[in-house]
């Protein structure tokens, strides 16, 4: 084989490859991780989704992510359900598109700055977090780098339906505290 024919040949070859933060997640758009037992899982809905991640005791969850009285009666029936939703992560701006929802072990102590769990971004959500939803009293830390690595940005509280210019789209770690 020539050499240009080699180069064609390579050309073509990675006309194939997509990267992990265009690949859509396996199931549906609405992922949840489970950092306990590090598996993920994605779902068509963020009803389902949210039903997965409280192990089906939490199933009247809106299709869309509820506003403050909704996130009160929400949180309450996963509290009572005894699962640990720490943070929910959107694809775009005011909660839309896909969503990444983090399962941990335990509540976040609230304080600032020391980092209760973390996780690296989940497969195809590396660059794409714009809004976020803390949950379990965590405080959300978001980071440019895998493992807490760079200049972090947060803590995010509430519910936040942009990030802000800093970390918008450039998310590729969480820390939770």
């Amino acid at each position: 084989m020539t050499v240009r024919a080699l180069g064609v040949v390579a050309v073509l070859g990675l006309a194939g490859v997509v990267s992990p933060a265009q690949a859509a997640p396996p199931g549906g758009e609405h992922c949840v991780q489970d950092m306990t037992t590090g598996r993920t899982t994605c779902f068509a809905t963020f009803t389902a989704a949210i039903g997965a991640a409280t192990h089906g005791k939490v199933t009247g969850a809106p299709a869309q992510v509820p506003d403050a009285a909704g996130r009160a009666a929400l949180a309450k029936d996963i509290r009572a359900a005894g699962e640990v939703i720490q943070g929910t992560f959107f694809d775009n701006r005011d909660f839309g598109g896909a969503s990444w929802t983090v399962v941990g072990a335990g509540l976040c102590d609230g304080s600032d700055g020391v980092i209760n769990y973390q996780t690296n971004t989940i497969e195809g959500w590396e660059n794409r977090i714009s809004s976020v939803q803390p949950w379990a009293n965590c405080k959300i830390w978001l980071y440019p780098e895998p493992e807490l690595n760079g200049d972090r940005d947060g803590p995010f509280t509430q519910n936040t339906a942009w990030v802000g210019s800093m970390m918008d789209d450039r998310t590729k770690s969480v820390g939770f505290s």
